[in-house]
């Protein structure tokens, strides 16, 4: 039995890139299932081909790496957010990544063919998955220039300023890996900023 409030939630995120007409929202609402996430169970692990493209209704997903032993975090997908080793879901090849869940999570999951299938088959559909290809190309552009140019102090202030929120949903030591800090400057900047 489909939770109204997680499509109706996938709609709106969708709506605000391409309008669907109400038989195309339909067929591609159908194609969706439902999947809660234990917290810390994964719904892909390093050496998987991604069969499913996720959107995340509630809860939250840690995407990481690991790097010689060091766990890396390399991205977080919440309430609102797709998630999925998007690179191992294009190709269907093996990915080098982890997606864990850091709490119960509500997703809604579509798989290889479908998707495909319905980027064939509707136009509007399409237009969406471009749109959200392009948004995600210039994430992946800004992240590389804060990585490379970025001070450990700017990084966490544009996070700060970003995704304040974020420093109440995930634990220190997960946001140091991705800021590439460790947790100590972490809390350093944390105090800092919460006394300005």
């Amino acid at each position: 039995m489909k939770v109204e409030s997680a499509y109706m939630h996938l709609k709106s995120v969708v709506s605000k890139l391409s309008q669907l007409s109400t038989e195309e929202w339909n067929d591609f609402e159908s194609k969706w299932e439902e999947v809660l996430i234990s917290k810390n169970d994964f719904i892909i692990k390093a050496g998987q081909i991604e069969r499913y493209f996720y959107f995340v209704h509630d809860g939250m997903l840690r995407a990481f790496v690991l790097n010689e032993g060091a766990d890396i975090s390399v991205g977080f997908s919440y309430n609102g957010d797709f998630s999925g080793a998007y690179d191992s879901f294009l190709e269907q090849s093996v990915t080098d990544w982890n997606i864990q869940a850091l709490s119960e999570t509500s997703v809604l999951r579509i798989n290889y063919p479908n998707m495909m299938a319905m980027y064939d088959r509707y136009k509007s559909v399409e237009r969406w998955g471009r749109i959200f290809n392009a948004n995600i190309l210039v994430g992946i552009g800004r992240r590389q220039v804060e990585v490379r140019n970025y001070s450990a102090e700017d990084r966490f202030d544009r996070l700060f300023k970003q995704s304040p929120h974020i420093f109440q949903l995930v634990s220190q030591k997960h946001l140091a890996s991705y800021l590439g800090m460790t947790p100590e400057t972490l809390s350093r900047l944390r105090r800092l900023k919460m006394n300005d």
